[in-house]
């Protein structure tokens, strides 16, 4: 019995370590090499899943589902683990393709920062400000901190976004601008993280002393949630470059002990899809009081959350009314359990799946699209039989499998309904999915007038006061049209009383930049520029 055990085991070491590309190539499942990462090769039918030869594992992103040799073909060919173990073995063999050797990881090098600049950002600030509508101060002023660059390796034009951490370069988020499909797949563009970037960290920006912080899955989401938001104040925001619960933790952990505030909002600000709200309820029991008085919290901060497609609507209103149970309450468990993702997929940390979604991890075939009126009926019909005095039994909806959290899931499902009850909802055609859909609908290209780029202008002075009486002085000056100047500078008439200079390309552009930062938003770079030494503790922002 012991050497049937032991004969058994070896099998399934054997079979684990059956190298899983050379098995694909074998069996005709077709992945594509990654271009600047010969280890990683990236599915055709699956955009988002990643096989990492060097450690021969495989991630499947958008249902955040991973494993090894024998995973890989339990899901993608939906078979047992003894069917699983049966094919990778008479594969290899017959494929005569030897089994990959134990991986052991080097040692993590530390970052260097070897990306060269172009002489000019115009094409990063093309693709920042025309392509994804960011607005154009600010896209500027980060270039001129360097947090933004413009870096050309081996003919293709790529956006940097700059790490920066305690006054150091620590990493850097690489977009390309530029789209080519057939080489980057599904994603259209180049998206990499810089070789040997600090873990568990990203992109990120301070705004004075950060009392709350904003997270989000790419730097170009949270560039467009700061242009939609231009008062944001006292904040840190943070790009993760995907989802990751570490970098909150660690971004969090880093603001506490770098700066002299306490954090109380963390705004989870991620995509409105099943992968987005599976993230924010990770964080659902975390949180704690400080003994000296306030509380830290964790806040899903998601675009369109309360939105409700209105194809959906309809069918909640009209099933509702035939059943006699509440719409809002269809619409909540399905809110909950999928997010109204009409691919059924699990949108919940809970691992529920019962009437609006299927999980993962049973099969990796192509799911039926949701059949909306089918799924919305049986759930109502199921309410009413588990209605009880007026009141629904929900949890006896949900069946127990291992790691279900019926409990949590039921909690869920109460505090969406909670919110449809009391009216706060939309309805609407189209539900967006990130902070960027947010600003492109609201900032769309017809409304943008590009600054342009070569102008002759008059002279003007315009002066500007606040409640303290300090006076900083606007003018528009004469700048010929070959000139790299900016056209309007503002200047302090009393630099003994504050700290404050500007310089923009438009009237617009100055007026804003006050407005936002007022005359003391001044970073360390423009205080030790400008400001005299009895000053230089009075800025209020620093990056």
């Amino acid at each position: 019995m012991d050497k049937i055990k032991q004969d058994f085991k070896d099998k399934i070491a054997k079979a684990k370590n059956v190298d899983i590309v050379s098995f694909c190539e074998a069996v005709g499942y077709e992945l594509i090499q990654e271009k600047g990462n010969g280890t990683q090769f990236r599915g055709v039918d699956h955009g988002s899943l990643v096989v990492f030869r060097e450690t021969n594992t495989f991630r499947w992103f958008k249902e955040e589902v991973s494993g090894d040799a024998i995973n890989f073909v339990k899901l993608f060919f939906d078979k047992s683990t003894n069917e699983a173990i049966d094919i990778l073995l008479e594969t290899a063999s017959n494929g005569e393709f030897k089994e990959v050797k134990e991986f052991k990881k080097a040692p993590k090098e530390p970052f260097r920062y070897v990306y060269r600049h172009d002489g000019t950002t115009e094409q990063v600030e093309s693709y920042l400000i025309d392509e994804r509508r960011i607005h154009p101060t600010i896209v500027k002023s980060l270039i001129k901190k360097g947090l933004i660059r413009q870096s050309t390796y081996k003919g293709e034009t790529d956006c940097l976004f700059v790490w920066g951490k305690s006054g150091k370069r620590v990493g850097v988020s690489i977009q390309g601008i530029v789209r080519n499909e057939e080489k980057y797949g599904f994603r259209g563009t180049k998206k990499r993280v810089g070789l040997n970037s600090e873990q568990d960290y990203g992109f990120n920006v301070s705004l004075g002393q950060p009392k709350n912080l904003y997270f989000f899955e790419s730097p170009v989401d949270m560039l467009s949630y700061w242009s939609l938001h231009p008062e944001l104040t006292d904040c840190r925001l943070i790009a993760m470059t995907g989802l990751q619960k570490k970098t909150v933790l660690n971004v969090l952990k880093h603001t506490l002990m770098s700066r002299t505030t306490q954090v109380y909002d963390i705004h989870l600000a991620v995509d409105n899809d099943p992968a987005g709200q599976k993230f924010v309820d990770q964080f659902k029991d975390m949180g704690y009081e400080y003994a000296e008085g306030g509380a830290l919290s964790f806040k899903p901060l998601i675009p369109d959350n309360n939105a409700i497609p209105k194809q959906n609507y309809e069918v909640y209103q009209q099933v509702a009314k035939e059943f006699q149970v509440p719409w809002e309450l269809l619409a909540s468990w399905h809110k909950a359990e999928s997010n109204f993702d009409p691919e059924k997929g699990v949108a919940n940390n809970m691992k529920v799946s019962a009437y609006f979604s299927e999980a993962a991890n049973t099969k990796a075939k192509e799911k039926e699209p949701l059949n909306l009126d089918t799924s919305v009926r049986q759930f109502a019909k199921d309410l009413i039989s588990v209605s009880e005095d007026g009141k629904f039994a929900l949890e006896k909806l949900i069946k127990e499998d291992r790691g279900t959290d019926a409990t949590a899931f039921i909690d869920k499902v109460r505090n969406i309904y909670k919110v449809y009850l009391e009216g706060r909802f939309v309805v609407q055609e189209e539900v967006l999915k990130d902070w960027n859909d947010k600003q492109k609908k609201h900032n769309p290209p017809e409304n943008v007038a590009r600054i342009p780029k070569k102008q002759k202008t008059v002279q003007a002075t315009q002066l500007f006061k606040n409640n303290r009486q300090q006076i900083v002085s606007v003018t528009k000056v004469d700048v010929s049209v070959d000139s790299k100047k900016k056209q309007y500078q503002a200047v302090v008439k009393e630099r003994d009383k504050m700290i404050g200079h500007f310089e923009a390309d438009s009237k617009e552009e100055m007026d804003k930049l006050i407005k936002i930062y007022g005359f003391e938003a001044m970073d360390k770079e423009d205080v030790r520029k400008y400001a005299t030494n009895e000053t230089k503790k009075e800025a209020v922002i620093s990056r």
